[in-house]
């Protein structure tokens, strides 16, 4: 079980460093812009993980496509979250929204994949 919350801890962490990265290359530097970030993916990445979770539990294999699928499924709910919080034209949001997953998402398939 304790293995289990480090590989989450570090599966979060590493969400929020990538995807904070990337928001602050589109031009959200302030702190309260990466906070807002920090915070929408306090929301999507325990609900991905959970999901991950329960999938395994009842012997659903985490295939690669599963975990790409559901993180698009993740990248439109934050452009959404991104869109309420921020405001602003959709185009940029969804554009930070789908770098920011799928960076988070290669980082993620190279540490625990490969």
């Amino acid at each position: 079980m304790l293995d289990l919350l480090g590989r989450y801890l570090l599966v979060l962490l590493l969400t929020l460093a990538i995807e904070g990265g990337i928001a602050w290359l589109f031009g959200f530097r302030t702190g309260a812009s990466q906070l807002t970030m920090a915070m929408i993916n306090f929301i999507t990445n325990p609900v991905l993980n959970l999901l991950l979770l329960v999938l395994a539990f009842l012997n659903v294999e985490g295939t690669l496509l599963l975990v790409t699928t559901l993180e698009i499924l993740v990248a439109l709910v934050e452009w959404g979250l991104l869109v309420y919080a921020f405001g602003g034209p959709k185009g940029p949001r969804f554009a930070l929204s789908l770098a920011a997953n799928a960076a988070s998402f290669l980082v993620g398939v190279l540490v625990f994949w490969m």
